[in-house]
């Protein structure tokens, strides 16, 4: 639903004045409180769109391609988002070494990997959130 038209909006002019001309719009308080809900929704929408990304779709595909022995690698798979930086991590005390492997075990990458399958994801969702947002 469009609140303004170019029909909506009335500009009223007071020409009573004789040094200066006083004008208001109806209308424009409703049409501040509108674009400030948008930018704000626009500022938040990155952040809210990255944090169901690692739950919906990151953190289930990783650990869905983790190597399992004991599951404690594939648990400790999690993110963070805030409004500009998402953050994805293995915080397992041997993740290190499942993703980048030993001199007597190959590597087993898993988190690059899953960011790079479910990247197209994160930027929809962004699309998306923007797109509500601006309705």
């Amino acid at each position: 639903m469009t609140l303004f038209t170019p029909h909506n909006l009335e500009w009223v002019t007071n020409l009573s004045c004789r040094r200066w001309c006083c004008m208001s719009v109806k209308g424009w308080g409703a049409l501040v409180r509108k674009v400030t809900r948008i930018r704000d929704g626009v500022e938040q929408a990155p952040q809210k769109a990255a944090e169901a990304w690692i739950e919906q779709d990151f953190k289930p595909y990783a650990q869905q391609i983790a190597p399992r022995r004991t599951g404690a690698f594939a648990d400790s798979i999690d993110g963070r988002a805030s409004k500009t930086r998402v953050t994805v991590f293995a915080d397992a005390p041997h993740a290190r070494y499942v993703e980048e492997g030993t001199s007597k075990m190959p590597a087993q990458p898993t988190v690059g990997p899953a960011v790079e399958h479910t990247k197209g994801k994160l930027r929809e969702r962004v699309r998306n959130e923007i797109k509500k947002v601006t309705r």
